[in-house]
């Protein structure tokens, strides 16, 4: 018998009966994010449409049957309330906290130098500058302002006024104030701004 030790990343949802619609659109437009991530399933209700189109879709999960130990932000955890309900409510709080720390707080810089190694996992909430590539398996978590200077192929999320990049990988996945951003749309090599609007719409600047 081998025995492998793993740390994985994972989304727990909580169901209600009549999430399977919401639960399986809310996968479809995140499927980027969540992709690799190991999705728990904690609901009392039939799950069946659910189990069946995480099965068809390759995606690794399970039904919760415990309490589990967390590990930074590896697991997500929605109220018990419906997923509709619950992304709009976390969307508020995400909102006021970031108009707060915008306004009454100054922050700091931090800057790295060498390239970001895969299994790292960098969470700050002062400004950041990361002047070499980001490695897949690598994580990011910034609530400050942003800016990185080489190729992302790892996962990165940013909660600040602005985020400053060059290209995203293959394997990279970025999220800016909450939109996660298509890889086609940056591959150029030459350095882009972004910013919300006062509508939270996304701005991309190219320098």
């Amino acid at each position: 018998m081998k025995v492998k030790q793993q740390t994985l990343q994972s989304f727990e949802f909580v169901l209600n009966d009549g999430d399977s619609e919401k639960f399986i659109s809310y996968m479809k437009q995140n499927s980027p994010l969540l992709k690799g991530n190991v999705v728990i399933l904690n609901g009392e209700g039939e799950l069946r449409d659910i189990e069946e189109y995480l099965t068809e879709n390759n995606f690794c999960f399970f039904r919760k049957s415990c309490e589990l130990s967390t590990r930074k932000k590896s697991v997500v955890s929605l109220p018990n309330m419906s997923i509709e309900e619950a992304l709009e409510t976390i969307k508020q709080s995400e909102d006021e906290l970031s108009q707060t720390e915008h306004t009454n707080r100054e922050r700091t810089r931090e800057v790295i130098e060498k390239p970001i190694r895969s299994g790292s996992y960098i969470k700050t909430d002062n400004d950041l500058t990361i002047l070499s590539q980001i490695n897949g398996g690598s994580e990011i978590d910034v609530s400050g302002n942003l800016e990185i200077f080489g190729t992302i192929n790892g996962k990165v999320e940013c909660g600040g006024a602005y985020m400053l990049l060059r290209d995203i990988g293959d394997n990279g996945v970025v999220i800016f104030n909450g939109v996660i951003l298509e890889r086609e749309k940056f591959k150029s090599r030459r350095a882009k701004l972004l910013k919300l609007n006062s509508e939270k719409r996304l701005i991309v600047e190219e320098l």
